[in-house]
């Protein structure tokens, strides 16, 4: 099977298996980034296959107003299919010989904001949306209203492009944040998080909502979007 075969192949697999949506992200010449982020854990695996599960659309604007049961259900079912379609492509591309890692979806390694890998910065390497100010990755199509998954292998893909960032001069994201942890700067990949993003004030945030809701769910960034949501009259360029 040629690169180029085996791209169309894996791509054509998850879009059966549930993926919304899917891309190729290369990390070459990435190798050192990469490895102070996470440590030598991902060595050699030089492509993520990107993959998205759209959110309900009227779900989600309903977190305009207030957190509610039924955005937690959906958000808790995406990630459940996305660890499905991961597993799936990871045993698949281990029969075919290749080494692999499912990033498993909204995990976190304790109390900060340290994920195991970034999914947000495979999806824009493989060029299914970009970092918006929300720090969510952000599509055409839908919007930030989706959940991402990854697989990280040493099998030879041919990786997509990344896309340029469309949020422009917008700050519906960063006007609504009721932690006021969107800061409002366009994302910069040599920036930290910490210029674009209070992780604090978030935390606290959602500690807070966790009291009167009795889980951690926000939201209103995702919901706000103007990208997706397909309005009448509306012109999301």
């Amino acid at each position: 099977m040629t690169e180029i075969e085996r791209t169309a192949f894996i791509k054509e697999k998850l879009m059966t298996w549930g993926a919304d949506v899917v891309g190729i992200a290369s990390f070459d010449g990435l190798e050192e980034t990469v490895c102070d982020l996470y440590g030598d854990r991902f060595d050699g695996l030089n492509r993520g296959v990107s993959f998205g599960v759209y959110l309900p659309r009227r779900v989600v604007d309903e977190v305009l107003e207030h957190p509610t049961h039924t955005y937690l259900a959906y958000y808790d079912i995406a990630n459940s299919l996305i660890n499905q379609i991961g597993l799936r492509l990871n045993n698949e591309l281990m029969k075919q010989g290749f080494e692999t890692y499912p990033v498993p979806a909204s995990q976190r390694l304790g109390a900060k904001d340290n994920a195991v890998f970034s999914h947000r910065m495979a999806a824009q390497l493989a060029g299914i949306g970009w970092i918006g100010k929300s720090c969510a990755l952000v599509t055409k199509e839908v919007g930030p209203r989706l959940r991402l998954g990854t697989v990280l292998t040493d099998a030879p893909l041919f990786a997509d492009r990344p896309m340029e960032d469309h949020c422009g001069s917008c700050r519906l994201c960063t006007e609504i944040c009721p932690a006021q942890a969107i800061l409002g700067r366009n994302f910069n990949s040599g920036e930290p998080l910490s210029e674009r993003f209070d992780f604090k004030r978030c935390d606290s945030f959602l500690s807070e909502t966790r009291q009167t809701f009795g889980k951690r769910i926000c939201g209103r960034c995702v919901a706000v979007c103007r990208y997706g949501k397909h309005e009448k009259g509306e012109n999301n360029e």
